[in-house]
């Protein structure tokens, strides 16, 4: 029997590379190539590969299912390789059907041949050598970010630790006042704590949280057990800062369940953080810290052992001093560079803002990458990452504690912009950026059940529906501030999501039932 002739020209050069991105081997077999040894090889790794990203991105119908294969490291990392092996074994293979094809004779015409070849072959393979980098990028920006150990949920202990705290207070109802008494419990409180779809669920901790009798059931010993409770940190070295100091400290707490959410914001110049008692940081400060709040990082980070020992031990010891103050547990911490935070801006393609009033600039901060203006003008503005970075940090037109409204607008700003076109198309820029800009100690194994609270976050209205409070005067004094009081301000804005007709709480008025939500705090 007779070899069959090989078949040569544009047409056949062309339709062999195409064929072979396709499928490696059909390419040849429409030409009537010569299989190589490493065509047959190129073969079978792709089809190998191809069974194996099948196998990963079938079972992918959502976001929560795609934040599933994302946590599982070694799947991840599989599909990544999977992508790249079907690249080149694709690639491999359309080069030698399409050497072996090209025209015999004609030099412009082999010319015309490779460029046509060349660009059905760059048009196919391309997509998956682009989605095994963003992968490959992505597992080392999320290995970066997300802790690869469970992380310690920080729980309150009672207000006082050496003595008992009276406090006289009167219901909403007009009802008579109640007494609420604080009796002193030393106690060490660590826990390691997970969330999932339907519930908030603490681990066995190393010592169970001990809270305080009470003569009355006004203020719970803990608020917000069965919620999430994430502690947004906001750092920002800048100039003349010898080292990061927490800026921006907003608890973020999600009902599971309902997907309520509320952001409750702790200024930065809140004097005498408190500490649970019985914990290192209580010891070393048995009257709160000596310094403002912002400082807490700088101090725990120069002394670890204060905190665990650990590399992210001044977020921790935040962690302690919220969770006391607030009185209820803070289960995780995502620390933001402030500086990063304009690639993330940027990478989104800017944010939107209403800017309620003008805004004087505080100057170039780190990491812009333009002069920035004088003033930031009132109304709708659409800023770049400095110019967003500048407009969180400026607090010369009026305080802090404006500069802290400011910040969960541009917060509420970026979660706004971060939509599915704006992320696929800066993806490779936006996962560097996250990379360099976050720290979290949420492990990496909790991204699908993080996926999921979103949703559920979303469904309940997103960021709409979001209710603030803001722990800054007239409501609070940041320097003559009263334990009792902040909790039952905390445990009101808490129990205001189960109630119709949500209360919010306004920053004018010094009473937990009337407030902003995200939305219209700018």
């Amino acid at each position: 029997m007779h070899e069959r002739t090989l078949r040569r020209g544009f047409l056949a050069c062309t339709l062999a590379a195409l064929l072979s991105v396709l499928m490696p081997g059909l390419g040849h077999l429409a030409v009537r190539a010569r299989f190589r040894r490493g065509v047959a090889a190129a073969i079978v790794g792709n089809l190998a590969a191809t069974i194996v990203t099948v196998a990963i991105a079938l079972p992918i119908r959502n976001k929560a299912d795609l934040a599933d294969v994302v946590a599982d490291r070694p799947t991840f990392v599989g599909l990544g390789l999977a992508l790249a092996v079907m690249a080149i074994t694709r690639l491999w293979a359309a080069l030698d059907a399409g050497w072996q094809a090209r025209p015999a004779t004609g030099t412009a015409l082999r010319i015309a041949t490779g460029v046509a070849a060349g660009t059905v072959v760059i048009a196919c393979v391309a997509p998956l050598a682009v989605a095994a980098d963003y992968v490959l990028k992505t597992d080392r920006a999320v290995s970066h970010v997300f802790s690869s150990r469970e992380a310690v949920t920080a729980y309150p202990g009672p207000v006082s630790d050496s003595t008992s705290s009276t406090r006289r207070t009167t219901p909403s109802n007009g009802t008579a006042a109640t007494t609420i008494t604080t009796t002193a419990v030393v106690t060490t409180t660590s826990a390691a704590a997970t969330f999932t779809e339907t519930t908030v669920a603490a681990t066995t901790p190393t010592v169970p949280p001990i809270t305080a009798p009470r003569t009355t059931t006004t203020l719970p010993p803990i608020v917000a057990e069965n919620r999430v409770n994430v502690l947004l940190l906001g750092g920002d070295a800048g100039p003349g800062r010898w080292s990061l100091r927490t800026d921006s400290m907003i608890v973020i707490s999600l009902d599971p369940v309902t997907g309520d959410t509320v952001m409750i914001s702790v200024p930065r110049n809140l004097q005498r953080m408190p500490f649970p008692p019985g914990t290192a940081m209580a010891d070393r400060f048995p009257n709160g810290f000596t310094d403002i709040a912002n400082a807490v990082y700088t101090y725990a980070d120069q002394h670890r052992e204060l905190a665990g020992g650990g590399d992210d031990a001044g977020a921790q010891a935040i962690k302690l001093g919220i969770a006391q103050l607030l009185g209820m547990p803070i289960h995780h911490y995502v620390l933001v560079d402030m500086a990063g935070f304009v690639d993330v801006v940027d990478a989104l393609g800017g944010v939107d803002i209403d800017v309620a009033a003008r805004v004087p600039s505080p100057g170039n901060p780190p990491g812009s990458k333009h002069p920035v203006p004088k003033y930031i003008e009132a109304g709708l503005q659409h800023m770049d990452g400095t110019i967003a970075l500048d407009y969180s940090r400026s607090r010369y037109a009026d305080s802090d504690y404006q500069r802290m409204s400011r910040q969960r607008c541009v917060l509420g700003a970026i979660a706004t912009a971060a939509t599915p076109m704006a992320v696929a198309t800066g993806l490779t820029e936006l996962v560097a950026a996250f990379g360099d800009a976050v720290r979290t100690d949420i492990p990496r194994e909790r991204l699908g059940e993080l996926a999921q609270l979103v949703d559920h976050v979303a469904q309940a209205g997103g960021l709409g529906q979001v209710r603030t409070l803001h722990l800054a005067p007239p409501l609070i004094s940041s320097t003559r501030w009263d334990a009792v009081e902040v909790r039952l301000l905390v445990t009101e804005l808490i129990a205001a999501g189960d109630q119709a007709g949500e209360l919010v709480v306004d920053d004018t008025t010094p009473t937990a039932e009337a407030g902003p939500v995200l939305v219209n705090g700018c």
